[in-house]
């Protein structure tokens, strides 16, 4: 029996030269993704803290105070913001200053400057325009109950997956998965109830003229 030596395909050497060039986002589109990303941290925030409020029980939930939440999430992310822009103002004071090349991705230099400045206008433009948006009470609600909803789907799934371990195994067919969502819908309103009374029994607690016949 005779053995081949398998031989190895050629390739081209690597030539960077070859490859598409690449365009920078342009200032506007950093703004616009800035603030996207702004939002969904603000979101995740106000989100968790309507989440300790549901499972606290300790207020209902109101269109009104879930805004004023909103808002100061969002004066929260504007304060971020201004921060690292004047970080970014302080850097490129330095960077311009030095010369030579970067050690380091923080270690900035005169030819970093441009990038610097671009992230400082970037950041200002993103505080301002949360700015402008906590002052929109219909991007406030909107804002508000976006995070509502995905609390409440973060403490359903937490209540799907308790049933699921401490409730006996039924058999799942399509008339059961048809009917789920109205059976979440009934089980939220047991516990709003349940959160009714336990409100009502506060109330009358702390009410200090609480059976008083006069």
């Amino acid at each position: 029996m005779r053995w081949f030596r398998r031989r190895r395909p050629k390739f081209k050497p690597f030539d960077r030269a070859a490859l598409p060039e690449v365009q920078p986002p342009s200032v506007e589109e950093m703004i616009d993704e800035g603030v996207m990303l702004a939002e969904s941290a603000g979101r995740m925030t106000l989100r968790n803290r309507f989440v300790v409020e549901a499972l606290r029980g300790e207020e209902r939930y109101d269109d009104d105070r879930a805004a004023a939440a909103a808002r100061e999430v969002l004066y929260e992310l504007v304060q971020q913001a201004d921060a690292t822009a004047e970080l970014s103002a302080e850097d490129r004071e330095t960077a311009a200053k030095r010369e030579g090349k970067a050690k380091h991705q923080h270690d900035y230099r005169r030819a970093d400057t441009g990038n610097l400045r671009r992230r400082e206008k970037v950041y200002t433009s993103v505080a301002k325009r949360l700015w402008e948006l906590r002052e929109d009470p219909e991007y406030l609600r909107e804002f508000a109950t976006r995070a509502r909803d995905e609390a409440w789907n973060d403490v359903a799934g937490a209540i799907e997956a308790r049933l699921d371990r401490e409730w006996p195994q039924i058999e799942v067919d399509a008339e059961y998965e048809l009917a789920r969502p109205q059976r979440m819908r009934e089980l939220f309103e047991d516990l709003e109830r349940a959160v009714e009374t336990a409100e009502l029994k506060r109330a009358e607690r702390e009410d200090p003229f609480h059976g008083y016949v006069g």
